[in-house]
């Protein structure tokens, strides 16, 4: 999303160096109505959606995957280095789950909205995304990604906005709600909104993911 006007910032609120712990927070709860494996345990080359993810978070503090729909099944390919918890109000929606992971986020700590989908995701893109939050502006409190002028995920939230995913009816509305306190990083890759919901759209990431993968 872009925005109008750009924002100017008072030289108090110039970047700084920032040592928030950061909590990933995996979203894997939702339904896979048009596959036929959970879309969080889909195969891509001997690994999961699922696995990548935590693989990239290499790091940063333990992932919280939240799981709802498909539990029994995709909580036994949690790997160890991960915390599965359970969303039981997980048709609400997306927003539910992000709220019940929270609720385990200790209070002082920064946090990582990571799909469970985006399965072209690389440690390099979310380490990029880190050192942008590691240095950013006092004003600016949520990072994320942008590729040729689109956003897209994981998204880096600092403690101090957490309470407004507890006051609205979804995470959009609390990440654009003040485009000052955003900080997009430009990336060169088309992974951070690249995600898969269908039959065709899992075998078009796959084939992007194999490819990568032989170079």
């Amino acid at each position: 999303m872009e925005f109008a006007s750009r924002v100017e910032y008072p030289a108090a609120a110039s970047a700084m160096k920032h040592h928030d712990k950061i909590v990933p927070i995996i979203l894997a709860a939702g339904r896979s109505r048009r596959l036929p494996f959970p879309r969080a345990l889909a195969p891509f080359g001997g690994k999961t959606p699922l696995a990548i993810a935590v693989e990239n978070c290499e790091g940063l503090e333990t992932p919280l995957v939240v799981l709802g729909c498909h539990a029994r099944r995709v909580r036994r390919a949690v790997p160890a280095e991960a915390r599965a918890i359970l969303n039981r109000d997980w048709r609400k929606g997306q927003l539910s789950s992000l709220q019940c992971a929270l609720r385990r986020v200790p209070k002082e700590s920064a946090f990582l909205i990571y799909p469970v989908d985006q399965p072209l995701l690389q440690k390099a893109t979310i380490q990029k995304l880190v050192r942008g939050f590691r240095t950013r502006k006092s004003i600016e409190q949520i990072v994320m990604p942008r590729y040729k002028r689109t956003d897209g995920h994981p998204v880096i939230i600092s403690s101090a906005v957490r309470q407004e995913f507890f006051q609205a009816e979804t995470a959009r509305e609390v990440v654009y709600r003040r485009p000052d306190r955003i900080r997009t990083i430009d990336v060169d890759t088309a992974s951070v909104f690249e995600d898969f919901n269908s039959s065709e759209t899992y075998r078009l990431c796959l084939r992007k993911y194999l490819a990568r993968e032989k170079h």
